[in-house]
């Protein structure tokens, strides 16, 4: 009896060249496409077009309708997060708690003993635990996506794209006679917002933030913002003001609504606070042991030490200094290229 695996189809090349990869191994795939988010429009199209290459490749395929429960989880988080003036991830958010939480749920439904996803990224063994590593495509990799994943969980995803690079993907659209779908381009940006305009998003949200002063370090004015929820820490463009050098977003004070700007290099930290963490064997951290931590996706990778304080926080002394490290977002962490952890950044200094 073949093996039976849950595919999350998105309709885009990469799931789609991943049901095609699972056929030729051997599984029986069945096919599930989530509507998150976005229009109706997008989200008609997205499920025919899942809907029309699953008949094309003779297998199972589900849509379902997960609107209110991103809702109420995702974007809640997301406005949350700009309201108290941190910078959100939605990625690494969703991806346990709604993407490939549901996935679980479904694979229970559909007896399939594993669940597949079109990440490029690769799974093996360290230590006698399977593990998540990074794809053998640097540019494409996205194992930083996916350090929220449970262990039990890890144990059964299967990533028929981790040892390819894209090119090589789309050759094989192209060779199984999906030529279009060969031509087709990655979705880029936040996924439920049309336009990738998150301010616009907020504001229809209704998400409002009051204009307040542009500081330097020593709390001299320097001009005014138009609203905590416009800017990030690092941004540099946008801010409308006429210095005789650039200047950073180096801080948003939340409670005097100021936002705190300095010279480049002053946004060099060496310490970062993240809460909330997950490790898939906390003897990944032991004994001071030195790891890589990534604070962005792409072109950044710090040595780093992780300090354990409690069951929600953790230190991470940095043995590189960084700059541009925003509240809210994510610190990741490897051993090479194997992923072990990650946890979402409450400060830094």
């Amino acid at each position: 009896m073949r093996k039976r695996v849950l595919l999350g189809m998105s309709s885009g090349i990469d799931s789609s060249v991943s049901a095609m990869l699972l056929q030729e191994q051997g599984y029986d795939v069945v096919g599930i496409t989530f509507l998150f988010g976005g229009s109706v429009h997008v989200n008609e199209t997205i499920s025919r077009d899942a809907k029309l290459l699953a008949d094309k490749l003779d297998i199972k395929h589900l849509t379902v309708n997960l609107q209110t429960e991103f809702k109420n989880s995702v974007i809640k988080y997301f406005k949350d997060e700009y309201s108290e003036g941190r910078t959100p991830f939605p990625c690494a958010f969703c991806n346990p708690k709604i993407k490939f939480f549901y996935l679980q749920e479904y694979a229970n439904i559909e007896n399939c003993e594993f669940i597949a996803t079109g990440h490029y990224v690769k799974t093996d063994d360290y230590n006698g635990r399977k593990y998540i590593f990074q794809g053998a495509d640097p540019d494409k990799d996205q194992s930083f996506f996916l350090w929220g994943l449970p262990r039990e969980l890890i144990e059964k995803l299967i990533f028929p794209l981790g040892k390819f690079d894209k090119t090589q993907i789309r050759q094989m659209a192209k060779e199984r006679g999906f030529k279009t779908l060969s031509k087709k381009k990655d979705s880029l940006g936040i996924c439920f917002i049309d336009g990738n305009d998150y301010r616009k998003f907020l504001k229809e949200e209704g998400i409002k933030s009051n204009p307040g002063n542009f500081v330097d370090a020593n709390g001299a004015i320097l001009g005014k913002h138009q609203g905590i929820t416009n800017y990030t820490i690092g941004q540099r463009r946008g801010l409308g003001l006429n210095l005789n050098y650039p200047v950073f977003v180096a801080k948003i004070a939340l409670d005097d609504n100021e936002i705190v700007l300095t010279k480049y290099d002053d946004l060099y930290k060496t310490k970062i606070m993240i809460n909330n963490y997950y490790f898939v064997d906390n003897q990944d951290i032991n004994g001071n042991k030195q790891l890589i931590v990534k604070v962005r996706y792409r072109l950044q990778q710090t040595p780093c030490e992780v300090h354990i304080l409690d069951d929600v926080r953790a230190e991470v002394v940095l043995l590189e200094p960084e700059a541009m490290i925003a509240d809210g977002q994510t610190a990741v962490f490897f051993d090479g290229e194997r992923l072990v952890g990650g946890g979402f950044i409450e400060s830094s200094e």
